[in-house]
């Protein structure tokens, strides 16, 4: 793998796995209540996750957009 190829997954890793991370929490928040708690402030903590999937769907757009698909 180039230093190119290698630079570019390590940026779509990052953003892959922070949009996987708030999915999991969307989806532990919606189909296992119980795992969540007396939590107060779900629907703000929610919200903050739905902004960082749109982030990060927004930061591989940017990626793929100006610099293209790089396979390995």
């Amino acid at each position: 793998m180039t230093l190119k190829q290698n630079l570019y997954k390590a940026l779509h890793d990052h953003y892959t796995a922070k949009k996987n991370k708030a999915i999991f929490q969307m989806n532990l928040a919606f189909e296992k209540p119980i795992a969540v708690g007396d939590h107060p402030q779900i629907v703000d903590d929610c919200i903050k996750l739905i902004d960082e999937i749109a982030a990060a769907d927004e930061s591989l757009e940017v990626l793929r957009g100006y610099f293209g698909e790089m396979n390995d």
